[in-house]
């Protein structure tokens, strides 16, 4: 059963994604192809910061098939399974530029809350969404946290000035 939610982060996700060091945790990150198929793409919290209820920012690869069609659309759906609990967070994309780390540039992108729902069965109980276990774990959090710090640091979300509609502020 799908419950629509208030137009934030819910909550659960938020604690989640507010640890640093969440080794394991992953989220799918949906976008639409060219051809309007769906592509998937998965990001860690190595990648992704909450703001603040309402906005999120994004690093992704700048070369990547999901940062193009993040930036063609301007659009992105995030997923994941937190405590039983099925989330799809859907989000209006703004271009926050690139972020130098370690000589590999990522883009930057900030995400505002355009729909959250929560997906549950009364006669089933979702254990887990997708897991990855890290083979160097010492050198993943250092860049997890150093990615993280930076992300926080460009300061507010581009969105923050905007207080309606969906499309990017110019």
């Amino acid at each position: 059963m799908s419950t629509l939610l208030d137009r934030k982060v819910p909550p659960a996700l938020r604690a989640v994604l507010d640890q640093d060091d969440n080794e394991g945790f992953t989220m799918a990150l949906l976008t639409v192809t060219e051809e309007a198929f769906p592509h998937q793409a998965l990001i860690s919290v190595g990648e992704i910061v909450v703001l603040d209820d309402e906005h999120v920012r994004l690093a992704t690869w700048p070369s990547s098939t999901t940062t193009r069609h993040m930036a063609r659309t301007g659009r992105c759906a995030l997923t994941a399974v937190v405590d039983g609990v099925s989330y799809t967070v859907l989000l209006a994309l703004a271009s926050h530029g690139e972020l130098a780390l370690l000589g590999a540039p990522l883009t930057v992108v900030d995400g505002r809350v355009v729909e959250a729902s929560a997906d549950t069965a009364p006669y089933a109980v979702l254990e887990s969404g997708i897991r990855f276990r890290l083979t160097d774990p010492a050198s993943v959090f250092d860049r997890w946290v150093t990615t993280r710090r930076l992300l926080r640091e460009l300061g507010p979300s581009v969105w923050s000035t905007r207080t309606t509609g969906d499309q990017a502020p110019p």
